[in-house]
């Protein structure tokens, strides 16, 4: 292409800026549409259908259900509303993969406001193809539908303070409730927001009215917040957090010879790698990061770059003293939409206003990052989440396992089996320290009180309580998959469900002496 086509197809695509971000945010609901028709639902997954399939009387009784999961009540509603149009994956899937694709869209209207088009366009290009955010809005989560709220809200902030109009304001608030009524991760967030649209109101001698509404907005925003606090945070299990963060959460919070400073720069750099999933661009990009901050600096105030800077603040303290994980994990993707405006600030500064130079390094890019992204370790991996491997599974399960069989599960397979055999138990939330039963499609399940067998002596532990309960003279079998097959499946001919879900007779375990 000569000087002038390149031009003239630069000012093509500046005049068509949401032309271009549909066009974008469409292909990245293709994307997800494909993984949500094509692996099975996890255990969180299953256990938030669970929740929103169990039946409520009146909005107490719905809030109660609610508020046993460790998040907000407002996406069981949203899985709700979906539930009456039917139960496939896909379908479940659905509210979180089009709030992932138009969270990104929103985020790039904010970031088109700090920086420009270019800038506005790296951002969404980011947040849409991102193999741990394609992850995450394919999966029954919340997360993604707080993102598009908090992203929302951040764009009318901004209109707010800028035209001093109190409508703007409103609205702010309200899709700020929204997003704190999804997702608690948010938080840190919410609270930057709030010193940043203080500083701006005082600094700038804003109208009274409009500071009056930001005050009353933040006041209802504290008031929900403690609400939430009583009524669902401070009624969890604090067994189970600590259990949690003594183990698959353990390396998200400082040790005890962990220097915090050192521990918070580690953690920074963490959530680069949580984004891009590969060590090297990580590196890069919380380079570039640093530029975006001083450019914003620049071009617009200290104040931005504090919107910007201060949530990582925050997040690093909560997990200081052990209130919140801070890592490379979904806990904290929220800080995602911080990075990519960092980045969108610094490729703006480069790029100038054109879009093309963008797009034309970014489509080769998104192909080879998918291809070559690697396993943090925090969802299933993709080669053992194939439905059709799981449909195996519960194939084997009422076809060769004999009627009136006692099957032996941990929690997490027992509620993916529940969903997945269409009998799913919310007995689940009441069984943390004991063993219970239940019939589904003419077979006894047991469940232990472990979310997931940590290897054959829990699970032996758990065949010899089944025992002791039902005093059957027929074959004990044991199912046992969800995040990790720790248990590994001593029947050869298990496959090709094998990686799904290991299925197999008590007599197929190893002797005690192998045992290690």
């Amino acid at each position: 292409m000569s000087g002038k086509q390149i031009e003239a197809a630069d000012e093509w695509l500046g005049s068509r800026p949401h032309l271009v971000a549909a066009s974008i945010a469409i292909c990245g609901l293709i994307w997800r549409l494909w993984y949500a028709t094509h692996t099975y639902l996890n255990p969180d997954e299953a256990l938030h259908y669970t929740v929103a399939a169990h039946p409520w009387y009146g909005l107490a009784g719905f809030y109660r259900n609610a508020a046993i999961t460790t998040h907000p009540p407002l996406f069981i509603v949203a899985l709700e509303a979906v539930l009456q149009l039917g139960r496939s994956e896909w379908l479940l899937r659905l509210v979180p993969a089009v709030a992932g694709v138009m969270f990104p869209w929103s985020v790039g209207l904010w970031v088109r406001r700090l920086s420009g088009l270019a800038g506005a366009l790296a951002a969404q290009m980011v947040l849409t193809f991102s193999p741990s955010l394609i992850d995450l809005s394919t999966e029954v989560r919340g997360y993604t539908l707080a993102f598009l709220f908090l992203s929302v809200a951040l764009v009318l902030l901004e209109e707010a303070l800028d035209t001093a109009r109190t409508s703007y304001m409103v609205w702010f608030h309200v899709f700020l409730y929204l997003a704190i009524l999804t997702e608690y991760c948010v938080i840190w967030i919410v609270a930057s927001m709030g010193v940043y649209a203080l500083c701006r109101l005082w600094r700038h001698q804003a109208a009274r009215g409009l500071r009056v509404v930001w005050l009353l907005g933040q006041t209802g925003a504290f008031l929900l917040c403690l609400f939430l606090f009583y009524t669902q945070i401070a009624r969890l299990s604090r067994g189970d957090l600590q259990a949690a963060y003594s183990t698959w959460l353990r390396d998200m919070f400082p040790q005890s010879n962990d220097s915090p400073a050192l521990f918070a720069l580690r953690g920074t750099l963490r959530q680069f790698l949580y984004l891009f999933q590969h060590r090297w661009p990580a590196r890069v990009a919380a380079i570039v990061f640093s530029f975006g901050l001083y450019k914003l600096w620049k071009g617009k105030s200290a104040v931005h770059v504090l919107l910007l800077a201060l949530p990582f603040g925050l997040a690093a303290g909560a997990a200081i003293v052990h209130m919140f994980p801070y890592g490379p994990s979904r806990h904290t993707s929220v800080l995602c939409i911080l990075i990519v405006a960092g980045l969108g600030c610094a490729i703006q500064s480069v790029a100038k206003n054109r879009m093309l130079p963008v797009l034309t390094a970014a489509l080769p890019l998104v192909i080879i990052w998918n291809l070559f992204s690697i396993d943090l370790g925090f969802a299933i991996p993709r080669d053992r989440r194939q439905l059709s491997s799981m449909r195996e599974a519960v194939m084997f399960l009422e076809n060769t396992v004999p009627p009136g069989s006692v099957i032996v599960t941990d929690q997490g397979t027992d509620v993916m089996l529940g969903y997945y055999l269409g009998c799913p138990s919310f007995e689940f939330y009441d069984s943390n320290d004991f063993y219970y039963s239940r019939r589904c499609r003419g077979l006894q399940f047991i469940a232990a009180p472990d979310f997931q067998f940590s290897g054959t002596g829990p699970l032996r532990a758990a065949f010899i309580q089944a025992r002791a309960r039902f005093h059957s003279d027929k074959p004990v079998w044991a199912a046992a998959g969800g995040w990790h097959i720790d248990v590994a499946n001593p029947v050869s001919d298990a496959r090709p469900f094998g990686k799904a879900i290991a299925i197999f007779q008590e007599s197929d375990l190893p002797p005690i002496s192998n045992q290690p």
